[in-house]
């Protein structure tokens, strides 16, 4: 990721003045192209971003991604992701700190039936997120297989 774009991603929310809709589009091409290296797939990316910029301190974003192709073999599966951008609040030496954080929420459906895919044990939806590391640069880290704990992504169907 562009170092200057990772850095505004990092301050996001601490800055006196709010980012314009051209920078935080720039961030969020960046991120997915970053998960694009990651999964080494290509995929479509939803022209339409959803971005809350009210708040200065507070942003926000959404933006829907999904397969590019899909075969039509009873064994293919295709998927549907949001990446997701907010202020959460971590704790730290003690303390609670508001940082910004990306997440990516991926649904997997069987390619034919379009099926959606889940565990038997409940788990429906692969998290991912994009996290700092100890020298200060940021990589998607998998974190598996989630379950819905609020039931917010019961209704998605692939379209």
């Amino acid at each position: 990721m562009d170092l200057k774009l990772e850095q505004m991603f990092w301050n996001a929310g601490q800055e006196k003045e709010a980012y314009t809709q051209e920078i935080w589009q720039e961030i969020i091409d960046v991120l997915l192209d970053d998960f694009q290296d990651l999964i080494k797939q290509d995929f479509q990316r939803d022209p339409k971003i959803r971005l809350y910029l009210e708040k200065i301190n507070y942003p926000s974003f959404g933006r829907s991604i999904w397969t590019s192709n899909r075969e039509d073999s009873p064994l293919s599966t295709v998927w549907f992701a949001v990446i997701a951008g907010d202020m959460v609040g971590i704790e730290e030496e003690g303390n609670v700190k508001d940082i910004f954080q990306a997440t990516l929420t991926l649904f997997l459906f069987e390619a034919s039936s379009k099926k959606r895919l889940c565990l038997t044990t409940g788990e429906s939806i692969i998290e991912f997120v994009f996290e700092k590391q100890s020298d200060g640069r940021g990589y998607w880290r998998s974190l598996g297989w989630c379950n819905d704990e609020w039931g917010e992504w019961e209704d998605i169907e692939w379209e």
